[in-house]
């Protein structure tokens, strides 16, 4: 699973691979496509990133209570290296960059991973010359008769 938006809206600066912690229902759900990345993004909190936003459709099977919430206000820790963690961390805080969460997969191990991105926002006129380029090159493409 993609984060469709994150490309748009930021340019990425740094990129790190990260595991998660999750129950065993999230686990589930992931594997069978049912999450969305989309809106979702990371924040340090004392020496750990947590993910938040982050979309996981509730199981109709499992008995869940009441107070478990499909957009996850409750935080998902991801799992890195001490070192990496103060990389972040000092880089959010020095240059006031964004974590951006883009991929999501499971690996050969059966692991879920997760690539996240510090990154910078994009402005508005970037974005418009984003799109220009990209009309550019459909249009030199097409082949005029």
């Amino acid at each position: 699973m993609k984060n469709n938006k994150a490309c748009y809206n930021f340019v990425f600066l740094e990129k790190y691979i990260a595991g998660l912690k999750l129950l065993g229902h999230e686990v589930k759900a992931i594997k069978n496509k049912q999450a969305n990345l989309n809106n979702s993004f990371c924040k340090v909190f004392k020496n750990e990133i947590f993910m938040l936003n982050f979309y996981i459709k509730p199981l109709s099977t499992l008995n869940i209570k009441n107070n478990h919430s499909t957009n996850h206000q409750r935080k998902i820790l991801l799992l890195l290296k001490k070192k990496e963690i103060r990389q972040i961390s000092a880089a959010v805080q020095k240059f006031y960059l964004n974590i951006i969460p883009e991929k999501i997969w499971i690996n050969k191990k059966g692991l879920i991973k997760l690539v996240i991105h510090l990154a910078k926002s994009k402005n508005k006129y970037d974005k418009r010359e984003l799109i220009k380029k990209k009309e550019v090159e459909r249009l030199s493409k097409i082949k005029f008769i």
